[in-house]
């Protein structure tokens, strides 16, 4: 029977410090590799590991307009340079991974896709499932891509994820923020705001009215817009989406093993 396959997406904002420009920290980073570890040392399972920019690639990415494809002389290089400071995090959270044991493996989205303006219009996800055969882990990241239509596009790291769980479908996808999960309301503004522990196509549509308006947990997009990714993912695939606080000792590591605890479960 083979392994079942889980995709986890590590918000930039828990391993980078954003009020400061490629600020990694390291820290959090080893915590949370060591968490994988563990599970991975107690479970049996394939894992393709992403993990957001923070404080890194945005930056660059703004100063050159980046997402708008070619748009003046400097373009071509800020294209290049937002790319490299993206693979700077990926250097640092590879090295702390490999520290911690875990048999990783780093795959830009530059290398293996390629979009058409809206959404990824081709790609192989072929060398990632190699990787997995020789028992070794994915890390991917948000990155820049080669746009057929206006030369370049900004992939973040739920996109990159979208195109591979279209091709590998995945079993579960979990998505570690800086909150507990999907609220009734805004929690960091309302003290009566209630954690949602299950979404599915029974309250789906009032789930995303109540994300719309919580708080917006990093750079690439708001609650909303992570819970419509996971629903979507769930729908294809058939398997499980949970949104939980990386931020929380032992969450990570627990969610890979199917202890949810205090998170919020998406399915179809």
């Amino acid at each position: 029977m083979p392994k079942k396959l889980y995709l986890l997406k590590i918000g930039g904002s828990i391993i980078t410090d954003t009020t400061k420009p490629s600020a990694a920290k390291r820290a959090e980073i080893r915590r949370i590799v060591r968490e994988i570890k563990a599970a991975k040392d107690e479970g049996d399972f394939n894992l393709i590991i992403g993990h957001g920019s923070g404080s890194f690639a945005h930056r660059p990415a703004k100063k050159y307009r980046t997402n708008e494809g070619i748009v003046n002389k400097d373009s071509r290089k800020g294209a290049t340079i937002t790319h490299m400071v993206a693979k700077e995090l990926n250097d640092i959270f590879v090295e702390e991974a490999l520290k911690s044991g875990l048999d990783v493996f780093p795959f830009s989205p530059s290398s293996f896709g390629v979009h058409n303006g809206e959404h990824w219009a081709s790609g192989t996800t072929e060398p990632i499932k190699e990787a997995m055969n020789r028992s070794m882990i994915p890390v991917t990241y948000g990155d820049v891509v080669m746009n057929s239509k206006n030369g370049f596009s900004i992939a973040s790291t739920e996109r990159v994820f979208e195109f591979i769980a279209s091709r590998l479908k995945p079993d579960k996808v979990i998505l570690a923020t800086d909150v507990d999960g999907v609220f009734d309301k805004d929690p960091r503004k309302c003290k009566d705001a209630k954690l949602v522990r299950n979404i599915d196509r029974n309250n789906i549509t009032a789930a995303l009215k109540w994300a719309k308006g919580s708080h917006k947990v990093d750079v690439t997009g708001g609650m909303h817009s992570k819970l419509s990714f996971l629903y979507g993912i769930a729908k294809m695939s058939g398997g499980e989406g949970v949104i939980l606080n990386g931020k929380k000792d032992g969450r990570i590591r627990d969610a890979l093993l199917g202890r949810y605890g205090t998170a919020t479960v998406v399915r179809p």
